[in-house]
């Protein structure tokens, strides 16, 4: 089923605002779930990216109040930019404190595909690319590899999988299956993620999310929630072109041999990685994983990703 635009979607100004301004509209999936996007409209825009946060946060970080931040970059090559909040996320949804309760794959197969269906309507002829930070590269993925999301390219930032097989260092390894553990723990305790109360994000994670990624660990296998689909095997039937990008910096979360192990699962698109090996504004050391999108020290990759936006 479409997607059906709810009156801000339909009502976009037939004047774009300002390449630094911004608008929120909403748009309400198939299933009636109501997605905040923030609109970023160039005066002359000449393609589209869809902005995909990763977890425990919001579209906040593609945007800065001063300099517009890594969309307002892409407004400045002629990139229209749509940052949405993830169901659960920001202005989208219940969140989880309050009983909001969702998993990865609502998030593939309802918030991604509504949002390009809807792209597709209102600039049809556009290049869309999908631009995805960590979940959101996974999300990005999944959506437009199983077909759902009609996207024309992919730009992955910081984006992997956790997962023990994708892990051949020991001590990483055991470091993520603690942090898997723990997570899930104090998921069932709560009964949500409390990502805000314990200081380590603003937007908290629903139950079901978390026991999906938990699961997986466990199985070694990135599967659907109804383990109907082999994620990576999706993977490998993508043939579209894939930016991946990651920092030498991100020692954790994603290092680079974590994104490229990634990436190569897409062995039949056109795959090309980079890596980010210094800051552009001086500091001692790279971006770390959060500061490849809300910081201009990782501002190179945010040229970069312009570009291949723009094909």
């Amino acid at each position: 089923m479409p997607a059906s635009p709810s009156a801000g979607w339909s009502s976009l100004r037939a004047t774009p605002p300002p390449a630094s301004a911004s608008e929120v509209i909403h748009l309400t999936t198939a299933a009636g779930t109501t997605l905040a996007v923030e609109m970023r409209e160039p005066p002359h825009a000449r393609s589209t990216a869809i902005l995909l946060h990763s977890t425990m946060v919001s579209r906040r970080i593609w945007s800065s109040p001063t300099d517009g931040g890594f969309a307002g970059v892409l407004a400045e090559h002629g990139v229209r930019t749509l940052a949405l909040d993830f169901r659960g996320h920001g202005e989208s949804g219940m969140p989880a404190a309050r009983g909001g309760r969702w998993t990865f794959d609502d998030l593939a197969r309802e918030d991604v595909p509504a949002l390009c269906r809807a792209v597709r309507e209102r600039w049809p002829k556009d290049r869309l690319t999908l631009v995805g930070h960590s979940l959101g590269g996974q999300v990005a993925m999944v959506a437009a590899a199983t077909g759902l999301a009609d996207a024309d390219a992919i730009a992955l930032l910081a984006t992997n999988v956790w997962l023990p097989g994708e892990e051949p260092n020991p001590i990483l390894r055991a470091r993520k299956g603690a942090v898997v553990r723990v997570m899930r723990a104090a998921t069932r305790i709560a009964g949500y993620f409390p990502a805000r109360a314990l200081g380590i994000g603003p937007d908290d994670e629903a139950a079901p999310y978390i026991e999906a990624w938990a699961s997986n660990w466990e199985r070694d296998r990135w599967m659907s929630d109804d383990l109907a689909v082999d994620h990576f095997a999706a993977m490998s039937e993508l043939r579209m072109p894939v930016l991946a990008i990651a920092s030498l910096a991100d020692s954790f979360l994603c290092t680079p041999q974590a994104a490229f192990r990634f990436v190569r699962r897409a062995d039949r698109a056109k795959v090309r990685f980079e890596l980010i090996r210094r800051s552009d504004d001086g500091a001692s050391s790279p971006p770390d994983h959060m500061e490849m999108v809300t910081t201009r020290c990782a501002l190179s990759s945010w040229h970069d990703t312009a570009n291949f936006c723009l094909g």
